[in-house]
């Protein structure tokens, strides 16, 4: 070999893969030579191979990052770091519910973790997700969620050198995989009407059908949020697509926004006067309204599916289904001009 250039040699005994291919580092402060090894191989031939391969992108112990390694850097660059914002003040520079969504992909990803980077190949990736739709019976997104965060892990050791390919732009995800969403039916919708005069409680879990609000965000409503005039919500979660959303009021529901509206307190929705909780409003005020109104107990989240659905079932638009949701992927910051109230506003009016 020419100097410097590296050693390829089989090593004694019986072994699968006899032949190491490896190169010179340095010295040690005893004036001894370090090795790097690049690989144990079947044959001389695979072994020269790997060496030459070596020397074309000689890009030391990064080669045998795992991927648990290169997750954790990509994660700590794209989470931890804070920036200062014109005022000084401190800010991430992702917000808290896209960091959920890479560390929920990663759950399952992480079972590769162990195996370096250089290791993995399409196969690899496929069997996650075959294990996310057969034996988790997980749905098409949760899924794609795992693909893209493989995608930039890959992506991220191609930069490196790593690798050459983005292995994970070979997965195929089922398209008719999709968990269904359990929503309340037309019918105990109904049944939610017929009862709402005669169960306490039953008109906030309309308002939350009817508005398509988390919990956390209807309970947090105070009056100002309400424009009673225009009959407009204006709110939503810290986020940036669903921060002061606004959200046409059903005419339906008016009486009971109305009624909330008088009540004392400075919040919307109360409990005499005082701002109630979420885990109490969950399991003491809207499960027992459910099991009163003999209708089925599902989440309050379910009654934000429900009208997601019900949009859907109007014909209304994924834009403007997005827009009244808050969803994620809409633009960090929305800017209602009239034109985009009278379109919400006649979304709503379908349901």
């Amino acid at each position: 070999m020419p100097n410097g250039y590296g050693s390829v040699y089989k090593l004694s005994g019986n072994r699968r893969n006899p032949w190491i291919a490896r190169k010179t580092t340095g010295w040690d402060e005893n004036k001894k030579q370090m090795y790097y090894t690049i690989g144990y191989f079947r044959t001389r031939a695979e072994a020269l191979s790997a060496l030459a391969e070596y020397n074309k992108k000689p890009i030391g112990q990064r080669r045998d990052i795992t991927l648990g390694e290169l997750y954790d850097e990509w994660f700590d660059g794209k989470f931890v770091n804070v920036r200062a914002d014109a005022e000084g003040k401190k800010k991430k520079g992702q917000s808290e519910g896209t960091k959920k969504t890479y560390e929920t992909a990663w759950n399952h990803l992480s079972e590769l973790k162990d195996m370096l980077v250089r290791d993995i190949k399409t196969s690899h990736l496929r069997g996650v997700i075959k294990k996310m739709e057969v034996e988790k019976k997980l749905g098409q997104s949760s899924c794609q969620k795992v693909k893209v965060l493989a995608g930039i892990l890959m992506k991220s050791a191609m930069a490196d050198d790593i690798i050459d390919t983005n292995y994970a732009e070979m997965i195929e995800i089922s398209e008719d995989n999709r968990k269904e969403i359990e929503i309340f039916t037309d019918l105990e919708v109904q049944t939610l009407w017929q009862k709402v005069d005669e169960v306490e409680w039953v008109d906030t879990i309309l308002i939350f059908v009817y508005t398509g609000m988390r919990i956390s965000e209807l309970l947090a409503l105070t009056k100002f949020n309400i424009d009673l005039e225009d009959m407009l919500i204006t709110g939503g979660a810290k986020t940036d697509a669903g921060r002061d959303r606004v959200i046409p009021i059903h005419k339906k529901i008016q009486p009971y926004i109305m009624k909330w509206y008088n009540t004392e307190g400075e919040h919307l929705i109360t409990r005499n006067g005082k701002r109630i909780n979420v885990k109490y409003y969950r399991e003491k005020l809207y499960y027992p309204a459910l099991e009163a109104a003999k209708v089925k107990k599902l989440t309050p989240h379910k009654a934000r599916h429900t009208f997601a659905t019900l949009l859907h079932k109007a014909g209304v638009d994924m834009d403007t289904r997005q827009k009244l949701l808050g969803h994620s992927d809409i633009a960090t910051t929305m800017h209602y001009t009239h034109p985009d109230i009278a379109v919400l506003r006649e979304a709503v009016s379908r349901l």
